[in-house]
């Protein structure tokens, strides 16, 4: 039997180019790819469904859960998709919930949940911190969360304490009363 032959059956029973090429060299690396491939050319062997994986995936339509656009996609793929597109991947990745480092249970979102975002002596509202009244990082209640600039959160924690500590006790004496909290 020649060689060739014995090859091109390998060959039709492969999925892969790499699968044809350990079967019929012994591994695949560059020089046995570049082998093999050389004799496919020369004896002018049949490789077209070798080309492309995509038969070894299920195509399913999918509806985008961000603007509802349906798009198909390949089950059990590395690179299987959610969303139809990177703008679409983008709003739903990297906002809300679906962010991997969302945390709702955080006193930043306690905080900006319960109290305006600006500081309460300032208004300041590009950066704002969030001051423990009691100055107990494990009490993240609403009425223990004081939102604060940078500037006015040092104050606090300074020998210039005096200078806002007023403002803040009148502050959270509003917003237990208004949301009908026991302090």
């Amino acid at each position: 039997m020649n060689i060739f032959i014995y090859m091109e059956e390998i060959i039709k029973n492969c999925k892969t180019i790499s699968e044809a090429v350990r079967n019929t060299l012994g591994y695949d690396n560059g020089r046995t790819r570049k082998k093999f491939l050389s004799i496919v050319e020369e004896q002018n062997l049949d490789i077209t469904h070798l080309r492309s994986k995509s038969f070894l995936y299920e195509r399913v339509i999918k509806k985008c859960p961000v603007c509802g656009k349906e798009f198909e996609d390949l089950v059990g793929h590395q690179k299987q998709k959610t969303t139809c597109s990177y703008s679409c991947s983008n709003t739903y990745f990297r906002s809300g919930t679906s962010n991997p480092n969302w945390k709702n249970d955080s006193y930043r979102s306690t905080c900006f949940d319960n109290h305006k975002k600006e500081c309460i002596i300032c208004g300041e509202n590009k950066i704002v911190a969030v001051h423990h009244y009691d100055e107990n990082r494990n009490n993240n209640k609403s009425e223990n969360l004081i939102p604060l600039c940078p500037t006015h959160h040092q104050y606090v924690h300074s020998r210039y304490k005096s200078e806002v500590i007023g403002t803040i006790n009148k502050y959270r004496e509003e917003f237990i009363t208004k949301n009908n909290l026991t302090s």
